[in-house]
């Protein structure tokens, strides 16, 4: 086994590896957040030989299209279980355990890379939860030392207008155009980069404070309107891990993030054509300017 250590969200994580180690770690993008070896907030232990779990309740079962992998999140008392498992033949790729309140999860070996990566996510996204910190499904872009962080549902063009901020706002740049870490442990929301940026290699080791939360959907004007408390917890919270979301544990705590950050920076619902007018427009209004 290898141990390394990355900064991830401002906490030091503890790997160690299975034999796959010196693949997956550039596959993943995990290079620019490794770190001198320390005394770790987390710690990640692939390679254990885990006891059969019987009378787990399923919180959670969802595919993971990369690899079509069926995967499953289950708890019995204060111990939860996540599975994944190849979606034709069952085979199981890995298994995870973490027990409520430890800063460790438990997880046997696995070959396949892209299962690795997955439960790395997973496994931070259960650990970190309980200390303010969560992964958030969108596109962090950054102008002048700020973060604003664009969601949506698959296809509807987080990444384009990211892109379309880089074209006609002088000075924005990427953060990460994925899966950045939004975390409220200090009293104020602070975003940072990750090594899950989805198709775009946004591997940032950086963080900035955030500006305001937009939502977007597509329509046939460019309009944008700032939301009331109600409907941004409602626009904020299926951007956060959804299996986590099932469970009382973890979704208060997560809950909690998003109240942090709604009472901190305005949300907004951004109803848009993928042009440039929809960039300023979105620009004009969170930086008045």
């Amino acid at each position: 086994m290898a141990e390394s250590f990355y900064n991830i969200g401002g906490c030091i994580i503890s790997v160690d590896w299975p034999e796959a180690y010196p693949t997956v770690e550039p596959f993943a993008g995990l290079r620019p957040f490794r770190t001198e070896p320390a005394s770790p907030d987390y710690r990640i232990l692939y390679g254990r030989e885990l006891a059969q779990v019987d009378g787990a309740v399923v919180y959670n079962q969802f595919r993971y299209a990369e690899i079509d992998s069926l995967c499953t999140f289950a708890a019995k008392d204060n111990l939860f279980v996540f599975t994944m498992r190849e979606s034709f033949t069952g085979t199981v790729l890995l298994n995870m355990h973490y027990r409520q309140g430890e800063k460790v999860v438990y997880s046997s070996s696995c070959s396949n890379l892209s299962a690795l990566r997955f439960s790395l996510w997973f496994a931070l996204g259960m650990l970190s939860a309980h200390d303010k910190m969560s992964f958030v499904h969108s596109s962090a872009i950054v102008y002048n030392g700020r973060a604003v962080l664009f969601l949506g549902e698959s296809g509807t063009g987080k990444s384009t207008h990211a892109s379309l901020w880089l074209d006609n706002v002088n000075g924005s740049h990427i953060l990460n155009d994925d899966s950045p870490v939004l975390s409220t442990a200090s009293g104020m929301p602070i975003v940072y980069g990750s090594p899950w940026s989805g198709k775009r290699p946004f591997h940032i080791q950086r963080h900035f404070p955030l500006a305001a939360v937009v939502r977007l959907s597509q329509a046939p004007h460019n309009s944008m309107r700032r939301l009331s408390v109600p409907a941004a917890l409602a626009a904020l919270q299926p951007s956060l891990p959804p299996a986590l979301m099932q469970h009382e544990a973890f979704a208060d705590k997560l809950i909690d993030i998003i109240s942090d950050t709604i009472s901190a920076v305005p949300v907004y619902r951004l109803e848009c054509l993928p042009n440039a007018d929809a960039a300023l427009l979105c620009f004009h209004t969170v930086f008045n300017e």
